[in-house]
Order: C-alpha cells, then structure tokens, then sequence
C-alpha cells in the first residue's frame, strides 16, 4: 500500500478513536451523575427511616407502659380527647393533680420538637382518630390506602411550596396497650390503626449532589483532554514511524537484488526480529519457502538445543551495533538438526541508528559431526583424553567399597596448577590446551596403568592410587609429579616451566565416603597454596601443617567483606502459566584471588559456624536493597526479592532491627522483600519463631521454608507460621518425570500447602518435562535453568531490558 494511502486511513481510524473516546466519557459522566442521584436518593430515605424507627421505638415503648401521669400545670395540661377514660385525672395531694399522657401526645409532642429543631416534620394519622390534628391530609390519605393493602412503607418525592421533599410512611398497628384510650375505634389487636410519616427536606441534599456533580464534570473534562492529548500524540509518532518504516522498506528493496544472488544463505530481520526477507539459498538450507517464513521470526527454526547464553551474548553483541559470529544448532523444516555458521551484522540508518540486522547463514554439518562424536564419549575428556569428573566419581565410588570390603587404603591426590591462567593470558589458549595434553601425557606415564589419573576440569588434575600398605607409598607418587613437573615443557617455540599445589587424602583415614575425601583433598590442596605453592599436603587438619579449613576460608572471608570479592548474583522466578516474571532469589558469590572461586556451599557453613555469617547477611541484604532500587529507575517498578536467613541470622535476637535499618536506609519497600528460612530454623524454639516473624510481617515482609520437605517440622506449627510460600527442594523436582515417589512428594507438597492457603515454587527446573508436569500438578512458579541462570546485575539489567521487548 503506498505511504499516502497508509497516512490517510491512519488518520481516519486517529478520527474515529477520538470520537469513541469522547462517547466513553460522555457516557461515564451520564452514568456517574445518574449514580450520585440514586446515592443521595438513599441518603435522605435512610434519614427518613431512622426518624420513623426512632418514633416507633419510642411508640411501643410507651404503649407497654400504657401512657404516663404527668403532674398538671401550664405546659401540661389534661387532653380533652380521652376525657372518656375515669382515671384520666387523680388527685394526689390538695394541690397537686396528676393526668395521663398517653402514646400518641407524647410522640406528638417529640415530634413537634424535633420539627423545631431540626426541620424534620413527622406525624402521626389515620382514618379513625379523637384529635383533629391527627386527621390525614391528601398524600396521607393516598399512602394510607396503599398500607391497607398490606405493603409494609410508601415512599414518594413531592413538592411543597415550590420545594421538593421526600415522605414516607410507616403503618401502626393496634396494640394491648393501645386499647385503653382507643377500643372505641372497633379496631381489634394488630389492626392497621393508623400511621406514622415524616416530611424529609431535600433542599441539603441537593447541594451535596451538585457539588458531587461538579466535581464529575470537571474530572470528566480533564480525562477528556488528558486522552485526546495522548491519542493525538501516539497518531502523530505513529504516523512518522510508519512514514519512516516505508522509507526503510524501499532501502532494503534495492538490496535484496543484490543479496538474492549469494551462494549462502542470507536474512534480514528488523530490530525485533522478525524475518523480511531471504534468498535462494537460504531457502534451499532449511527447506522452508519464503511465504512461510517472512513475517516470522528465526525461532521458527530453533531447535532448543543451543543454551540460552548464546542467544544473550549474540544479542548483546549486535545490539551494542558489533557483529557477531558463532555457531547454531537449527532444525531444518523436515525436522533434521544441523549445525550451521551464522554471522550476524547490524545495519545502521543516516542517523546511527539500528534499524535491521543481515545474517550470513553457512551449513557446517559435515564439520560438526565428527566433533559431535567425540562429544559423546561422556566418560573421558575430549582435550586430554584423560577420564572426566563423571568418570571420576564411578571409579573412586567403586574404590571406596572395594577397599571397604578388602579392608585396604588408598589415597585421593587432587592437583590444581600454579599460575596456569598466566600462559593462557600471555600465550594463548592454544597453548594452554597443549601444555594440558602434554600435563595429561605425563600423568599417564607416571600412573602406568596402576593409578587412575583425570582431569577434573580447567587446571585440576586428580589420581586416585592403587592399593597401597603404607602413606609413603602415596607421597612417593606425588614426588614422582612434582619431579616430572621440573622438566619444561616445548610447545609452539616456548619453554614453558610449570608448577602445582598438592592435596592429599587417604581413606579411610581422611573419610569413609566420596565427599569427605574429596573434601580433605581439596582443603589439602588450598593449604599447599597458601604455603607458597609447588608443593604438597596431606589432609592433617590438627598436627599445624596448614592452616585448617575453616581458618583458611574464615580469614579470607572477613577480608573479602566489603570488597568486590563478594558479590551478588540474582536467578529470576517465573510464572509459566500467565508467562510472568515473578521476582528474583539473591545468591552470594566469592571469587578470592588466593583461593579462587568458592563455592557458597564451601564457606556459608564455616560463616554460620563462627557467627560471621551475621556481617555477611547483613552485607547481603543492604547490597541486593541498594542493587534493587537502583534497578528500579531503569526498568520502572521494584522487583519482589528474596534473600535467605540461615538459621544462626534467624536466631540473632537484633536480626528485626538490622532488618529494618536496612529497609530504611535504603527505601526498599517491605512488601516486595521475602525472607527465605529452612524448616531447621524453626524447629528449635517454634513459639519465639512465630513471635519474630510476626514483627516482621507487621511491616509488610514476607516468608517463605526454603528446600521444603527436606527437613523435619511440626505440621502443626506449620499452619500457625506466617509463611506465604513453600519452596519445592531440587532434589525432588530432579527425578521428577522419571520417578514415581519423588512426583508423589512434591503432590503432597503442593496439596499441604493448598489447604494452608500457601503458595508453592518448585527449585531447580531445567526441563521441560519438569514443567510440563508441574504445570500439571498446579505448581505454576518456577525457579531454575530452565528459565534462566543466576544473572549479575548487568546481566539482570538485561534481562528486564529483552522481557520488556
């Protein structure tokens, strides 16, 4: 369509939304002011019905009581109507006379007071009546016959003297006590004597009705001008974008003559990604035509076998306007899984600005798959050659019993290179893989076939010993290393000399399972660094050879506070079934330049052991706060949060305080921050538990138990807890699709917190098997691989940034 057409139907369709808008304000303002009039209606019936209720209290409470004697003088005097009554009058002394009110005069007199004083006119009528005063005018008599048809109250709008009023009438029935003054009327007990109504102005309400009305029009008229004014401001930006858009088209017109006839496969998408054009050759590598493609997106051709950080640092990089080169795995229309070459470049307009992306598409296949061969063999390392960790863990699993049944020891040498990261940095990575390969050539000859040597991963090298008598058997291997670590190693026209820090452990001196071993060894191996490293420990945590374990990661830690060695990194919670993000679980990392990267399950225990787990969480919680409000200005609202409180935090009798002051310091909102607790933090004092997080909850904050099912609590407390949220452990929603006990507990889970009232996020989801039977069991919320790793705040930053998109 050309561009003239596009403006003018534009501005057409601009016309009529502004005309249906005025319309949906008009028919607001009519609706508005219809509903304040039936407001005020309501108002004044109410005030009606209070004063008619007040009277009728009053009635029968008098006519139980049968009237009252009222001494006799000026204001009180004797009533002419029931002079038919003998004790009307009694003489109680030579100048004192008494004489009976009774229900009617005294309603009559209050009545008439409250008139005077408030303007509120009621009275009492019938047909039948001895006072004058009491006979019905026209509208009573006309509400009078509508309540002798049985309806229970009249009500009506009318005008006196040029005013308008509402009245209302009630019905009076005969009572016992009303048959001293009135049998003469033949009404028997619970016939309709008469009834009382009262007169309501309504000139109060009007003025409380125009103000209201007022206040309608004059918001109506700025919603009216406040919209038009935004509807005229996205028409105008809609209009030049579209304008902009056909110029851009007519650009990329006069290329694709030119890219149609390239031997590769080539693609242009706008900066959303959706596809615009392909040539030949492109249709002729993945099988589809261009009618089917153009207007989609290339995840039409994904096949889910790429991780999710490829796609984030692709679109990283040709967002920040650089091209970006990498490797694909696609799926072709007919299903088949190819692996192709994709280059991938922005395209600029006069003004700098991004305005498509052209991608040069390469099918590697035939490349690739003799490198997926060797990807396969999942027991050894594709590099050295060498058994891999997974290897590792079978085989040393498989010594232990051995040894176990054999009654023998062993020993577990771990070996982590000194200054590896340096000939990767100077030399290349090249280098560094050879000087790995020949590391790994080395190790093999030192072993023999007697030893089993691997390689753990990076730098790390392990050997699990033969059977051996003695300790000095094992430390003769490890001399047998660091000799062989002497000789340089040639590689590329370099001399390259290494050295290594040693750990060893022995079973079952050092521990009668993997972990433990592992353990030891790895500590072993951290105390030889710390001696200056190029040398060797064996795990001897009391006999001062090395510093222990937790001194070593206690007094690095307390250095490491307050510095960039500590740092936070945030994993997103997601909804699957309204595609939501739901909030983000603050983690904590630890990159020590002495010990390199700890694991949280490495020192969180030594932090809760020594209490300096109190400093760090309160690091924690005021780093992610201040983190979170500085996110907020550039993505617009302030993400939900949840931090975790290791039971010794949660036991800290100042753990309220410090959280407040935190919350205060930086402006977090309460309500969006979660607490994560484990079942164990509860247990040991339930009652001081509930009182504590009670206070906290008074703020806003919320809690959640943390690896659920896991531990032990009462179900009893459970219930009594303010807990809003219960996270399914990992180890559950592992094993989830394949078995049967563990998809039995997590049902269980999600029931138990069903009938609490308490939501449900299952940890650790990576597939989408998890999900689909989740989604199946009513488990919505989600955290894991699945959706994303943990991110750092730039990572963070960015994944708001393409969520938004």
């Amino acid at each position: 369509m050309p561009n003239a057409r596009k403006t003018a139907l534009l501005s057409r369709y601009l016309l009529f939304f502004i005309i249906g808008f005025m319309l949906l304000v008009i028919s607001s303002l009519i609706w508005n002011i219809h509903n304040t009039n039936q407001q005020i209606l309501q108002l004044a019936t109410q005030e009606a019905k209070t004063n008619l209720n007040k009277d009728l209290a009053f009635r029968l409470w008098a006519t139980r009581h049968g009237g009252a004697y009222l001494v006799v003088d000026k204001n009180t005097q004797p009533i002419p109507y029931l002079a038919h009554i003998k004790d009307r009058d009694i003489n109680v002394s030579n100048t004192k006379m008494l004489t009976l009110y009774n229900p009617a005069k005294m309603l009559r007199e209050v009545m008439n007071d409250y008139n005077k004083l408030y303007g509120v006119k009621a009275r009492i009528t019938g047909k039948i009546y001895m006072n004058p005063e009491n006979a019905p005018d026209a509208w009573e008599s006309k509400a009078l016959d509508i309540l002798s048809k049985g309806k229970k109250e009249y009500t009506e709008i009318i005008q006196i003297g040029g005013k308008r009023y509402l009245r209302m009438m009630q019905p009076m029935y005969m009572e016992q006590g009303c048959m001293k003054c009135h049998a003469w009327t033949g009404i028997p007990v619970g016939g309709l004597r008469g009834a009382t109504d009262v007169t309501i102005p309504l000139e109060g309400y009007r003025v409380i009705e125009r103000n209201a009305v007022t206040k309608l029009i004059f918001t109506h008229l700025l919603l009216w001008i406040i919209g038009i004014g935004i509807i005229l401001f996205l028409g105008r930006r809609l209009i030049g974008s579209e304008k902009a858009v056909e110029t851009n088209q007519q650009r990329l017109q006069m290329l694709s003559q030119a890219l149609e006839q390239s031997g590769n496969g080539m693609i242009i998408t706008n900066t959303h990604g959706v596809i615009e054009y392909i040539n030949k050759a492109f249709t002729a590598i993945n099988g589809y035509t261009k009618k089917e493609l153009i207007g989609k997106k290339p995840n039409l051709m994904r096949s889910d076998l790429n991780s999710p950080e490829l796609y984030k640092t692709m679109w990283d990089t040709i967002s920040s306007g650089l091209t970006w080169r990498g490797e694909f795995k696609n799926q072709k229309k007919n299903g088949t899984i190819y692996w192709c070459l994709e280059t991938i470049s922005p395209v600029f307009d006069d003004d700098g600005k991004i305005t498509h992306y052209i991608g040069v598409i390469e099918d590697i296949q035939d490349r690739k798959h003799a490198e997926e061969h060797i990807q396969q063999l999942v027991l050894f390392d594709p590099l050295t050659k060498l058994p891999n960790r997974h290897f590792f863990r079978e085989r040393l699993n498989a010594k232990i019993l051995e040894s176990h049944e054999n009654e023998k020891i062993f020993g577990l040498i771990y070996i982590d290179l000194d200054r590896f990261k340096m000939v990767n940095d100077s030399l290349g990575h090249s280098v560094g893989d050879q000087l790995l390969q020949n590391l790994a050539d080395r190790f093999t000859q030192i072993c023999n076939g007697d030893h089993f040597c691997v390689r753990l991963g990076g730098d790390e090298f392990a050997i699990i010993t033969d059977f051996s008598d003695s300790k000095d058997s094992i430390e003769a291997i490890v001399h047998s290393v660091l000799q062989m670590m002497k000789d340089p190693f040639f590689i590329e026209q370099n001399d390259i000399y290494m050295t290594a820090s040693i750990g060893i452990s022995l079973y079952p001196h050092d521990g009668d399972d993997a972990e433990t071993l592992i353990k030891a060894a790895d500590m072993a191996m951290y105390g030889a660094k710390l001696k200056g490293k190029n040398t060797y420990l064996f795990y001897e945590p009391t006999n001062g050879d090395f510093a222990s374990e937790t001194l070593i990661i206690e007094n690095g830690l307390r250095k490491a506070i307050g510095t960039d060695e500590l740092f936070l990194v945030y994993q997103p919670k997601y909804n699957t079934l309204n595609k939501r993000f739901v909030g983000v679980e603050v983690l904590i990392r630890w990159n020590s330049p002495t010990l390199g990267f700890m694991s949280p399950a490495r020192f969180i225990p030594i932090a809760e052991e020594t209490d300096l787990i109190i400093t760090l969480g309160e690091w924690i919680l005021r780093e992610a706060l201040s983190q979170m409000m500085l996110l907020s200005k550039s993505i617009g609202f302030v993400p939900n949060i949840s931090v975790n409180l290791s039971p010794v935090q949660f036991r800290n009798r100042h753990l309220n305080e410090i959280i407040t002051n935190c919350l205060h310091d930086t402006g977090f909102p309460a309500e969006k921050l979660e607490l994560e607790i484990t079942e164990g933090a509860l247990v040991d004092n339930p009652a001081l538990a509930i009182e504590k997080m009670n206070l906290l909850t008074q703020h806003g904050i919320t809690f959640s138990i943390d690896d659920f099912g896991t531990g032990y609590s009462s179900m009893s407390y459970l219930k009594k807890f303010p807990v809003s949220t219960l996270k399914i452990d990992k180890s559950f929603v592992d094993d989830l699709a394949t078995d049967p006990h563990d998809r039995a507990i997590v049902q269980a889970i999600i029931t138990l917190a069903d009938s609490l009232g308490i939501k449900t996020i299952a940890e650790g989801t990576e597939t989408i098997e998890q999900i689909a039977i989740l989604n199946e069991l009513e488990c919505f919320t989600i955290q894991g691989y699945w959706h994303s790793r943990p991110l750092s705040y730039p990572d963070l930053v960015e994944y708001f940034r393409k969520t938004k998109s």
